[in-house]
Order: structure tokens, then C-alpha cells, then sequence
């Protein structure tokens, strides 16, 4: 089973490039570790403090020996009265494509809705 964390961290907005900063300084180690599919950090809204994640593990087991690594004891350490992790856990045991972006069908019900 495949799972995906989505969702938001929210931080007080002074201090939301520098949790950026931090959790970005994780993603390469964290794209290393065995069972990472995928792993990143975006800023949503910085004036409101933030930051997107997403991310794709290979089983629950694998997310789990990841929130044991320790740059994420650090991280956690030094955010952890500071932040609040609103992320979901979604199962993508049947993953498969919906459609392509360069689908001509697919762009002209983009087209279709914005009219």
C-alpha cells in the first residue's frame, strides 16, 4: 500500500520562511531514505504562515522508520511548540492515471468550466 501525507503547517508568519528553510534542508535526505516515492515542501500563503507538504511513501512502515530519522528529531525539537502539522494520510493502494494535462479532451473541459 502507497500512502500520501497531504495537507498544510502553520506557523506564525515571522517565521515562515525560516521553518521553509528547515524542512527544506530534510527533503534530500528524506528523497534518500528507503520507501520515499516523493517528499516536498511549498509555501501556500506566506502572509498567513503556510506551508504545503506532500508526500508518498511506499507502506506505513516506511513513513514510520522516517519520523524516527534523526533530522526530523531535530526538526521536531526545535518547531514543535511553534508549529502546527495539519496533514492528512490518504491510502493509494489502487494508484493509477485520471488523464494527462496535454489530453485535448481534458483541456477543453478546463476551458469549458472557466466559461
Amino acid at each position: 500500500m502507497m500512502l500520501l501525507v497531504a495537507g498544510r503547517i502553520a506557523v506564525d508568519p515571522v517565521f515562515a520562511r525560516e521553518l521553509l528553510s528547515d524542512l527544506n534542508a530534510g527533503v534530500l535526505p528524506s528523497r534518500n531514505e528507503v520507501g520515499c516515492l516523493f517528499y516536498a515542501f511549498a509555501i501556500e500563503d506566506e502572509a498567513a504562515g503556510h506551508i504545503l507538504t506532500q508526500q508518498i511513501w511506499r507502506d506505513e512502515a516506511a513513513l514510520a522508520d522516517h519520523l524516527c530519522q534523526p533530522h526530523i528529531a531535530r526538526l521536531v525539537a526545535k518547531w514543535n511548540d511553534r508549529y502546527r502539522v495539519e496533514t492528512k494520510l490518504y491510502d493509494l493502494t489502487h494508484p493509477r492515471a485520471v488523464g494527462v494535462w496535454s489530453d485535448p479532451a481534458l483541456e477543453e473541459k478546463i476551458r469549458d468550466s472557466r466559461r
